[in-house]
């Protein structure tokens, strides 16, 4: 008895976010919500849902993936600052700027499936390789849509994918190079936010987020001035 307790108390450290139920609570109405996104998707696909509910949906998943990423690029830049309020403070050690990170990530590749049915659905290659739509090789009638935009919008997702996955593995990446590859979560919303503006649905949502990065992005490098600033000798 006394040598398994003491294997156990050798063990790995108790991780408060595997009881966490709050967390549980999110993940379980995540997947409802998922749940029903691929079947809304998979009514689109046989056509069976109307036009306008799968543009709206293409809309919104854009719409809330965008905002997503723009708090979670805020939380992200404001980590060690001792800016944030505590209750922010302690959701981050617990691992939400992940989990924000990861609804990000999913509703964005959603909205990108979602532009593969409906009414002036793309093709395959067109959503997936940047630019695929001027080559010459995708099918006659893509005029209507600006490829750049296009272009941008996968870039974006493709820049968020990566900064998610390098750090899921950054125990073999590196510590030091994946926070590097971090940061290209700013250029991903840039190219997100340019993606919506060229397409003509930049709105509300555009202009807080951009706002709300910017103001994070200066306060940090406030920080980061003042903490380097040499102390003044009376």
């Amino acid at each position: 008895m006394t040598t398994l307790l003491g294997r156990k108390g050798r063990g790995r450290p108790h991780d408060p976010r595997s009881h966490d139920p709050v967390q549980a609570a999110v993940y379980l109405l995540t997947g409802m919500l998922l749940g029903l996104l691929v079947l809304a998707w998979g009514m689109a696909y046989r056509g069976t849902l109307a036009g306008g509910w799968s543009r709206a949906l293409l809309t919104q998943t854009g719409q809330f993936g965008y905002l997503l990423l723009a708090a979670s690029c805020v939380l992200g830049t404001l980590i060690g600052t001792r800016l944030l309020p505590g209750v922010l403070g302690a959701a981050l050690k617990t691992g939400w700027h992940g989990v924000l990170s990861g609804f990000a990530l999913t509703l964005l590749g959603v909205h990108g499936l979602f532009s593969l049915v409906g009414p002036g659905a793309l093709r395959l290659p067109e959503a997936l390789v940047p630019g695929f739509a001027s080559s010459g090789l995708a099918p006659s009638g893509l005029a209507r849509y600006d490829t750049l935009a296009l272009a941008l919008g996968t870039l974006s997702l493709y820049l968020a994918a990566a900064v998610y996955v390098t750090w899921a593995l950054r125990g073999r990446l590196g510590h030091r190079l994946a926070r590097a590859l971090h940061l290209l979560a700013y250029p991903a919303f840039v190219l997100g936010t340019l993606h919506a503006v060229w397409l003509g649905h930049a709105g509300t949502s555009e202009v807080l987020g951009s706002a709300a990065v910017g103001a994070a992005l200066a306060l940090r490098a406030v920080v980061q001035v003042t903490a380097h600033r040499p102390a003044q000798t009376g």
